[in-house]
């Protein structure tokens, strides 16, 4: 026994000297002999010394750190670049809104000229009545949308007339404004080559508000049989408590105790309905901006109770600013969709194919 304690202290001992010699000490080392138990080393030739401290920094140096003055400045770095990027998705989002408001404000209005055009060309003349109906009237506002609409870099808001009569004065240059198809050698609009009207740059580009009304008969026709007996009229009013709405009002059967009324929205958001009547009984034809059917008698020859055409123009608001905040006069963007559309029944009209050949 006393030889087993004096193998473990001379295997301590050499275990100190290596541990002194290479900074490690492997406890490992020692083992015990099961049949002589005595403690004996055991084989250390792949074993490897523990790395101390000191080898350790060696190998990892110690970094220094960001002082409070850096990390300010790449904070501030950081929030230029972040402010950058927030102000150009902000511009981002305000155009895409600007986009959707004027496509909304499009197909609004272009919604509501088709239904008028579909009624617009249902209207003829009855020759059973002594009287047609086809009445419309020119109500002016004061006011457009305050906006440089024809780009002549001054807002002098003319009438919607087919005219060029600009509040500043005319603007109209027939080298660059005078606008004719030619087709087999025929002029558009023969009589106003070389003259400002409708269809022509600068005429009826920037233009005051009009809530103008239009009223007429269908009468019913016999040789349709879906015909129809209705009045409608085309205005811009209030609807369930909401403003700027284009009404569409039908009374069926106005003749019979039984008729009835209807009312509906055309469209949302209207600032303006302007209105055009095409005269067949001017010499040359030219739009009027009033029409009153029951002044037929008093018409000159041909005396034609009805137009040839109506001219349909809509301003609808689209501007991002909510509708309810506008106050009527401020500038406000509005997007303007126009067409013209033909009474069938009235081109046909033998009084003015003769009209025609006598001009």
């Amino acid at each position: 026994m006393q030889n087993y304690y004096l193998s473990v202290c001379r295997l301590l001992c050499k275990s100190n000297q290596q541990f002194k010699s290479n900074g490690s000490f492997r406890p490992d080392v020692l083992g015990i002999n099961n049949l002589t138990g005595k403690a004996t080393p055991r084989k250390t030739d792949n074993l490897q010394p523990m790395r101390s401290n000191v080898h350790m920094a060696q190998k990892y140096p110690r970094t220094r750190g960001m002082t409070l003055l850096e990390l300010l400045v790449a904070v501030a770095v950081a929030m230029a670049f972040m402010g950058g990027v927030v102000a150009a998705f902000i511009q981002i989002l305000r155009a895409t809104n600007l986009a959707e408001t004027k496509l909304e404000a499009v197909n609004n209005a272009r919604a509501a000229l088709e239904m008028m055009a579909i009624d617009i060309k249902a209207a003829r003349i009855d020759p059973r009545q002594p009287l047609q109906h086809f009445v419309g009237e020119d109500y002016i506002l004061a006011y457009g949308n305050g906006l440089d609409d024809d780009g002549d870099g001054v807002i002098d808001e003319e009438l919607f007339n087919g005219r060029d009569d600009d509040y500043t004065g005319p603007d109209w240059n027939p080298t660059r404004d005078d606008r004719h198809a030619v087709v087999g050698g025929l002029f558009e609009r023969q009589f106003f080559v070389n003259t400002p009207d409708l269809g022509d740059s600068h005429v009826d580009e920037d233009c005051k508000f009009d809530l103008d009304r239009l009223t007429f008969r269908i009468f019913p026709d016999p040789n349709n049989p879906l015909r129809r007996d209705d009045l409608i009229t085309f205005e811009v009013g209030t609807f369930e408590g909401e403003q700027h709405v284009l009404l569409r009002r039908i009374v069926h059967n106005p003749s019979s105790p039984n008729r009835t009324v209807e009312v509906a929205p055309l469209a949302f958001n209207v600032m303006s309905l302007y209105l055009l009547y095409w005269d067949p009984n001017r010499i040359p034809p030219d739009w009027t901006t009033t029409w009153n059917s029951f002044d037929a008698p008093r018409f000159v020859q041909p005396g034609i109770e009805l137009p040839i055409a109506v001219f349909l123009a809509v301003s609808v608001y689209a501007d991002p600013k909510p509708i309810e905040q506008y106050k009527p006069g401020n500038p406000v963007q509005t997007i303007t969709l126009q067409t013209v559309v033909n009474i069938e029944q009235v081109l046909k009209d033998q009084r003015y194919q003769t009209h025609l050949l006598n001009l």
